[in-house]
């Protein structure tokens, strides 16, 4: 019988162990039914025990772990071991027995979709021999079931809908997942699935601590719905998850018609970037340059950004630590003995101002609370306890009342900033803030600011939890704390990061949980807000090919190919998550190899970091060097920030229309004039012929970014009789092309409640 891990696939037991624990699920399912809850892995176990069914013989040895396991919440990955004390020594360690029933379980649910269960003799050879059946047959839809065996596993119970709160759909992409099972198992469970699996293990244990509790008082009571939505969850990964998500591509692309679907997806709010940490820097240039700085990132004819993330620093006037770089030790407006000074940080102040200025949404976001709110007097190396929440969230109301009431416009805060790290060594700014008290922060925050007697603080919205990375922590985390603060209406937007360069399929599934946990509400907006220094992983780019192609290192490089890169994750989001804001991590960077009037301004694939949509020289304090340096990066970020203005409405323009390793997005702004961009990552150019969405087509102009070319306005193409237009596609290029139409235009709203069934 194979098993889900965290490493692939392995042999438990025999097959009728299986049976054994189906019995036991069975058992705890009717138990649950009588007292109105579900089943939890906690009751499956000690079923198990009670039948006799144990790896060593000794029942009470085997109890004794059970009961070990559960006194310190669960049973984490990877703390195998063949046995456990009576006493458990709190580590968490419990033998593969365990581990099997809980996988069992769920791999005799996945039954109920039809997939294929292994005969007694065999069983993992049998699987092997029947999982590329399924994968031949290609899947036309989400219902496709995989091929029957002989010996059927018996229908489990209906799983709780309404009284979970999470809105299931039927078992679906069976074919797939076999698919997916079988790649990682022939890759000794380190192929592409591997952090979905890791998601899978972690949600299990979610189910045997009953986190429901973690963000509550001592003595709270374990309430059977919250966990019941976690088996929800856990089962809604397991339905939907793709081995990998290929593009469809049209079968002659030269004579295949491109049309804008007609149905309204995300109103987009946002381009934008950060002002951490390079305004330190920006003090020591000459004004003028400081002013030019400003137009580049916000005037019309430059960037023109409509979001810009102002960091609140955390680092006081004498602090017992001191951020190694100084750059981004930001001063906070809490000196260290906890008294308030609003001069300080006048370099940030000075963006900021220029920011509100240029009126871009503006969000606050903090890395750490003042050091003066801390035991130890540090900015970095903390940890936010339940304690110090009260005074935390009373600081950053003053601080969103007092620049409101100056005259800024903060529309979010974001009150913690990659909640995971909280940067012991002192290179930046840093707190953790543990899931089990993010829902508590988000819900004192909102009282905090519902109460204050400013207007303009009063006004601001709460966006979180800015986690660093979509499948180690969005995935695995959102469950213990989404569905608190979005009943609580303590959080207004979300907010990640993709620093682990997702793939297609993860992204989706990212989208899927967070409908999933605001169910039956429509989900909250959602808003990417930092990615870069991505280093291309040697053979992992390619014409169409997932963004996963990256690695966390130093890299240098200011050629289309990264901005190809830059633009095909904006792609992602805007398409397969519904974005409605996508930031760059910072604005401005001295992450070159080296100073440009030494060793220029190229590729170096040791050196330099792609951090930034504009870089300084680092050595100008010798060179006196205080020119702006564009990559790529800069201009194809500007197709989406000057063409996709706040209030422009999404469309869709299906790939499988496109050429392959091309993708597009159109939108229609609040002026009424139309949008489209595409991204072509090929070596050759494309040649299309796109349809206009009515008559009375007007071409208003055409702009495209090549290796050769930064900004080039090309001669408008002529519209046919038949509403079409002839657009040549650059190779390894971004293209973009606004028009109007007089006609009447067949345009269907996005319906939430439909979004919600998942049939849009």
């Amino acid at each position: 019988m194979p098993y889900i891990t965290g490493r692939g696939l392995y042999d438990c037991h025999d097959r009728q162990d299986a049976f054994v624990y189906w019995d036991a699920l069975k058992e705890a399912a009717a138990t649950s039914a009588e007292r109105g809850t579900s089943p939890s892995w906690r009751e499956i176990s000690p079923t198990v025990h009670l039948k006799g069914r144990t790896s060593n013989g000794d029942g009470e040895q085997m109890e004794s772990r059970i009961a070990g396991a559960e006194r310190i919440g669960g049973f984490p990955e990877q703390t195998r071991s063949p046995g456990m004390t009576e006493k458990g020594k709190l580590r968490g360690r419990v033998d593969e027995e365990v581990f099997c029933a809980m996988r069992s379980t769920l791999h005799l649910i996945l039954a109920s979709a039809e997939l294929v269960i292994s005969s007694p003799v065999a069983p993992n050879r049998e699987v092997r021999k029947r999982l590329p059946q399924a994968a031949d047959n290609p899947v036309q839809g989400p219902n496709v079931a995989a091929p029957k065996v002989a010996t059927p596993v018996e229908t489990p119970p209906p799983l709780p809908t309404a009284s979970s709160g999470i809105l299931l759909e039927p078992f679906k992409n069976a074919a797939i997942w076999q698919e997916a099972l079988m790649y990682d198992e022939e890759r000794g469970g380190i192929g592409d699935n591997r952090a979905f699996y890791r998601m899978i293990e972690d949600l299990q244990q979610k189910e045997n601590s009953s986190h429901s509790c973690e963000i509550r008082d001592a003595g709270c009571v374990i309430n059977p719905v919250e966990d019941a939505a976690n088996v929800a969850t856990a089962l809604q990964f397991l339905q939907a998850y793709p081995a990998r998500f290929d593009q469809s591509q049209a079968a002659n692309p030269e004579e295949s018609l491109v049309e804008i679907s007609p149905v309204q997806q995300q109103t987009i709010q946002s381009f934008g970037a950060s002002g951490a940490w390079w305004p330190y820097w920006l003090s020591d240039f000459p004004p003028a340059q400081q002013q030019n700085l400003s137009k580049l990132l916000f005037a019309e004819e430059w960037l023109h950004l409509s979001g810009y993330r102002y960091n609140l620093g955390a680092t006081g006037d004498h602090d017992s630590v001191t951020i190694h770089n100084p750059d981004r030790g930001v001063e906070s407006f809490m000196k260290t003995d906890g008294t308030y000074d609003w001069t300080r940080d006048a370099s940030g102040r000075y963006y900021l101002a220029a920011a509100e200025a240029a009126g871009v949404s503006i969000t606050f976001f903090v890395n750490a609370m003042p050091s003066a709110l801390t035991s130890t007097l540090s900015p970095c190396g903390g940890n936010l306890a339940l304690e110090d929440i009260p005074k935390f969230v009373s600081y950053i109301e003053a601080v969103l009342a007092h620049w409101s009431d100056s005259g800024i416009s903060v529309e979010y805060i974001s009150p913690m900033n990659e909640p995971h790290h909280n940067f012991a060594d002192c290179g930046q700014e840093g707190m953790t803030v543990d899931k089990s008290i993010r829902a508590e922060t988000f819900r004192a925050l909102r009282a905090a600011l519902s109460a204050s007697t400013s207007a303009g603080a009063k006004a601001v919205k709460i966006v979180g939890d800015e986690s660093s990375q979509v499948a180690s922590n969005a995935l695995k985390e959102y469950s213990s704390w989404l569905p608190f603060a979005l009943k609580d209406k303590s959080i207004d937007a979300m907010a990640v990061h993709m620093y682990d360069w997702p793939d297609d399929a993860t992204l989706a599934n990212y989208a899927e949980l967070v409908k999933n946990l605001s169910a039956p509400n429509p989900p909250p907006p959602i808003k990417m807000t930092e990615i870069s220094t991505g280093k291309t992983a040697s053979g992992q780019r390619s014409p169409w090919g997932w963004t996963g192609g990256k690695v966390m290192g130093p890299e240098f490089d200011p050629s289309i190919n990264s901005a190809l890169d830059m633009a095909r994750q904006i792609w992602q989001w805007l398409t397969l998550v519904n974005v409605e804001s996508w930031d760059w991590w910072t604005a401005v960077s001295n992450m070159l190899p080296c100073s440009p009037t030494t060793c220029g301004y190229g590729y170096n694939a040791g050196l330099g970091f792609n951090d930034a949509l504009i870089y300084i020289d680092p050595q100008y304090k010798t060179t006196r060097d205080y020119e702006f340096y564009l990559p790529k990066r800069f201009w194809v970020f500007r197709h989406f920030t000057k063409f996709i203005r706040p209030g422009s409405v999404r469309y869709e323009i299906p790939n499988e229309i496109l050429p392959y390793g091309t993708v597009a997005v159109a939108s229609q702004g609040t002026d009424q004039v139309w949008n489209t961009i595409f991204i072509n990552r090929n070596a050759t150019g494309q040649d299309i012929r796109m349809k206009l969405p009515a008559a009375g087509g007007k071409i208003i102009g055409v702009t495209q970014t090549t290796e050769t070319e930064d900004w080039a306005n090309l001669p408008v193409p002529t519209v046919g009789a038949d509403k079409t237009v002839l657009l040549s596609l650059p190779a390894k290029g971004v293209l973009s092309m606004q028009f109007t139409v007089s006609g009447p235009i067949a345009i269907r709203r996005y319906d939430d409640e439909r979004l919600l069934r998942g049939d849009v």
